[in-house]
């Protein structure tokens, strides 16, 4: 799938053998998250095994980006779609954390980390 954006935010969606990954670069904020959540979303409306969102990219996560990671996981679950979150990123693991949101989902610092937790389900 080609490459969306926002002006501060960038959105690839790739498959690998074990889920498809949303990966998300840039800021997100209010202007950016409906682009996550419209290329996250198709890509969960394709049922896919597993669906990944590698935020390894992202300097700033906002309220408008934890919402979106929350209505992702809620998707997801109601669609019986596994689901991991990617990064390594403090801002993003500061918000996630202080939320609680990071008790939702798998939550790994790398790509290889969650394709194993998937494999490992398999």
């Amino acid at each position: 799938m080609p490459e969306e954006s926002s002006p501060l935010l960038a959105v690839r969606v790739r498959s690998v053998p074990e889920a498809v990954v949303v990966e998300a670069a840039g800021e997100l904020d209010l202007a950016s998250a409906p682009v996550l959540r419209a290329r996250a979303g198709a890509a969960l409306e394709e049922r896919p095994e597993a669906l990944v969102v590698d935020l390894g990219g992202i300097g700033f996560c906002g309220s408008a980006g934890l919402q979106v990671i929350a209505e992702l996981v809620a998707a997801a679950t109601a669609a019986d779609v596994p689901f991991a979150l990617v990064t390594d990123r403090r801002a993003v693991l500061r918000a996630l954390r202080i939320t609680k949101l990071d008790t939702t989902f798998a939550l790994y610092p790398t790509l290889s980390g969650a394709r194993a937790w998937l494999r490992e389900r398999a």
